[in-house]
């Protein structure tokens, strides 16, 4: 086993001489295993080795025990050791996320705290086999594509898996067999929480009823998966480097070259796209590639597609244009009517004019409303907390906020609404809806057309 381990650094890893590994020691039997074969391998292969233990502080006197144990371990075999404490299910409700997830923010920034200390080097974690078949079976039933089938790699950035071909049963015969001692998690036998339940009840159900070599199964088909993806990977990168083109922080692909390509070719340049921009595609979901993909074949200038992580997929002429979006300053401008508005913030102009026509050709763009209801001065102004107005048809008003929910209207998309008013009242939800206080009717006699317009 040690053997497995050493020729994981050597040939997926390609470890130096004089390089750093900072080891998350948790005192469990994976760590533990890990902790013995990277103790006696580095003064073989020439690395440097440093331990990092996180107490989370939810576990009690056994998350201390842990921590004890950790340090006397490390102290044993004059390894170094770091220690942080920091309480994940508080953080959690900082952030706003699971507990696990905060757990994994804290380890993962403590990690990288210590190796950047250390200089050039990995982040070794104890994940085995069983995990990886966890990963896999997870990601299936959340809903996954090949790439998600892939799971985890010995070798990933700077993160690497040097047990991650080990089973776990392996893993604590070797350890009993050479007398080690390590920790035990009882929240690990707990059905707290959903990776828990995998392991104990659905793998070994499916194991005895279904398919004895379950887990190899899934493992064979993670290993599939993989070549497979190593070979889209490269089609994606070859066509991405072709059509993607860097204009002041955003990307352009020409829209033509990309409808032309095959369709799993074409949702991963859009994933590669806003991982160049954002640095991952985490909250990127099956369905906002789909759309993005269906707006991409309209193309209809000027369409957007709001994606998680303020990212912007817009159709503009022969080009997509998938960018960042920026923060929305409020903004406020005065409209005369025969005069031009632009509004900076968000790159739209709005035209506001006097017509005798009733009939005018009538679009989502623009509204034509009876010029003696207005009140005082006009303006466009984005949205303000309490805005409430009378969408025609409705007799009541409606609170701006419920109007957006119950239109669907993207939650990205809501501070960068035009909102047209007078002295009185909101006018125009652009380019939504207009008041019914402002409509045209038998009594009317002057008719003022606005309009916005993407610039």
């Amino acid at each position: 086993m040690i053997d497995q381990v050493r020729n994981n650094l050597r040939s997926h890893v390609a470890i130096k001489e004089g390089q750093n590994i900072v080891l998350g020691l948790s005192g469990g039997p994976d760590s533990v295993f890990l902790f013995h074969a990277l103790r006696v391998l580095q003064n073989e292969m020439g690395f440097l080795l440093t331990c990092a233990h996180i107490n989370h502080m939810y576990r009690g006197d056994d998350a201390d025990h842990d921590e004890a144990f950790v340090e006397m371990l490390c102290r044993h075999h004059n390894i170094e050791c770091q220690v942080l404490k920091k309480n994940a299910t508080n953080y959690a409700k900082e952030l706003k996320m699971t507990v696990e997830e905060a757990g994994r923010v804290i380890r993962y920034g403590f990690f990288r705290k210590i190796l950047k200390e250390k200089g050039d080097g990995y982040i070794a974690t104890a994940h085995n086999l069983n995990d990886q078949v966890e990963t896999v079976l997870q990601r299936i039933i959340r809903g996954t594509g090949i790439d998600g089938l892939v799971a985890m790699t010995v070798k990933s950035n700077d993160i690497i898996r040097p047990i991650l071909g080990i089973r776990r049963k392996d893993i604590e015969n070797y350890l009993h067999h050479h007398n080690y001692d390590y920790c035990e998690d009882k929240t690990n036998n707990q059905l707290i929480y959903g990776r828990n339940r995998l392991r104990l009840e659905l793998i070994p159900y499916i194991e005895k009823e279904y398919n004895s070599k379950f887990s190899d199964s899934l493992i064979r088909l993670s290993n599939s998966a993989s070549q497979d993806h190593e070979l889209l990977y490269g089609l994606t990168i070859e066509a991405y480097d072709k059509l993607r083109v860097l204009v002041k922080g955003q990307i352009h692909i020409d829209l033509k070259e990309f409808n032309a390509l095959k369709i799993g070719l074409r949702s991963r340049l859009i994933r590669m796209a806003i991982e160049e921009l954002k640095g991952n595609t985490t909250n990127i979901q099956y369905s906002n590639i789909e759309t993005g993909i269906a707006l991409c074949q309209q193309k209809e200038t000027g369409k957007r597609l709001y994606l998680p992580d303020n990212i912007i997929l817009e159709i503009a002429y022969d080009k997509i244009i998938i960018k960042s979006k920026a923060e929305v300053k409020d903004f406020e401008y005065n409209i005369t009517v025969g005069l031009p508005v632009f509004i900076s913030e968000i790159n739209i102009g709005l035209d506001c004019y006097e017509t005798k026509n009733q009939d005018f050709n009538k679009k989502n763009n623009k509204i034509a409303i009876d010029y003696d209801k207005i009140v005082g001065n006009l303006r466009v102004r984005n949205r303000k907390y309490g805005d409430v107005f009378t969408p025609i048809g409705m007799s009541g008003t409606k609170k701006l906020k419920d109007f957006f929910i119950d239109e669907k209207i993207p939650r990205e998309q809501r501070e960068e609404t035009p909102i047209v008013l007078d002295d009185k009242e909101i006018i125009w939800v652009a380019p939504y809806r207009m008041s019914e206080h402002y409509k045209i009717d038998e009594s009317t006699k002057r008719i003022v057309v606005i309009e916005i317009k993407e610039v």
